[in-house]
């Protein structure tokens, strides 16, 4: 952190500053008038977006999220040098743990309310939906990317215990892959696409465990803006029930539960809790974390992601068993009988 910052901190918002503590990709500043956490952007517009985003969901009444700071002349943004800086209040809450069937329930409950503020977001005359949902391209990008390095990994021979796994399983992961590609058209993912168009709904797509923080009176509070924009919000049930499965075993039961959290806030009809079911269907966890390792994007390392494929491993039984039972729990639809795919 460029310590020129803190006397422009100090200035604009009229504090002191204690001390300072870097955390992933934040600063944690200690001050007179309590702790923050503060962010630096590259792009104005990025800035602008979170701290109107946060305004915009208390005024719906999702609260619990990030409270963005004013300085003395009533600017949430703190220009300096070639970056945009923002000021957050801490909340004094601990990570969710995914293992806590607890935990998994509140965050469920938490994205509920997030997604019923997070609608009559006009979409902008230069957004468009393509022909198919953006989670179905990034799921496609990733697959082929991984294609590519299991080719490598071929040429080359297995470099380490990674590549081995990699290696044993890219047939299984790839043919998975494939199947949930090609079969996609066979979901009702156009009538989501077109509702979240006319509803002009926004899904926050980066609902890791770390992003929802737990206090002791029991709140629960979904951080990180950054990610936020127009789209399905279904992507982020997929993404919620992918992570926590894993570490829930792939238990139906847990999965029913937070499903059920989720709905008792944000109504889910069944043919919506068909479509994420169907959609687990894709390897996300192996392919997520690989991948993130391989292109280094921030967060990913060699032990978290090989901890994480060795329990894909372990859990091979368990996930397939949890896809299979599908048939027995979604015995309905508003067409009849299901038609499972994959």
């Amino acid at each position: 952190m460029n310590k020129g910052l803190i006397p422009a901190i100090e200035k604009a918002f009229r504090c002191e500053v204690y001390g300072v503590k870097p955390k992933r990709n934040v600063n944690l500043l200690k001050t007179d008038q309590g702790h923050w956490i503060i962010k630096g952007y590259k792009h104005l517009e990025k800035a602008v977006w979170v701290t109107e985003l946060a305004d915009a969901l208390r005024q719906k009444g999702f609260v619990r999220t990030v409270h963005y700071v004013s300085d003395v002349e009533g600017g949430k943004i703190l220009p300096y040098e070639n970056r945009y800086y923002t000021i957050m209040k801490l909340i004094d809450g601990v990570e969710a743990d995914n293992a806590s069937l607890y935990d998994v329930k509140k965050t469920a409950e938490t994205l509920a309310r997030f997604h019923v503020a997070a609608q009559g977001f006009p979409v902008p005359h230069s957004f468009a939906y393509e022909e198919k949902p953006n989670l179905l391209d990034k799921w496609e990008s990733r697959l082929e990317y991984f294609e590519r390095l299991t080719w490598m990994i071929e040429q080359n021979g297995p470099q380490n215990k990674l590549e081995q796994i990699i290696a044993h399983s890219a047939e299984e992961v790839l043919r998975d892959g494939q199947q949930l590609l090609q079969s996609a058209y066979k979901l009702p993912l156009m009538p989501e696409m077109y509702m979240a168009m006319e509803r002009g709904t926004l899904a926050h797509r980066d609902v890791a465990s770390h992003n929802f923080l737990l206090t002791q009176r029991g709140n629960c509070y979904l951080i990180d803006l950054d990610t936020v924009g127009h789209d399905i919000q279904l992507v982020d049930l997929v993404q919620l029930m992918s992570r926590m499965l894993l570490m829930q075993d792939y238990r139906m039961e847990s999965f029913v539960e937070a499903m059920e959290a989720y709905s008792n806030i944000n109504y889910l009809s069944d043919t919506q809790i068909w479509t994420v079911h169907q959609l687990l269907r894709y390897p996300d966890n192996f392919l997520r974390e690989v991948t993130g390792l391989y292109s280094r994007r921030p967060g990913y390392h060699m032990r978290g992601v090989l901890q994480l494929v060795m329990l894909e491993g372990k859990l091979a039984r368990n996930r397939q068993k949890f896809l299979d039972d599908g048939e027995r729990i979604f015995q309905r639809s508003p067409w009849g009988e299901y038609h499972f795919v994959g």
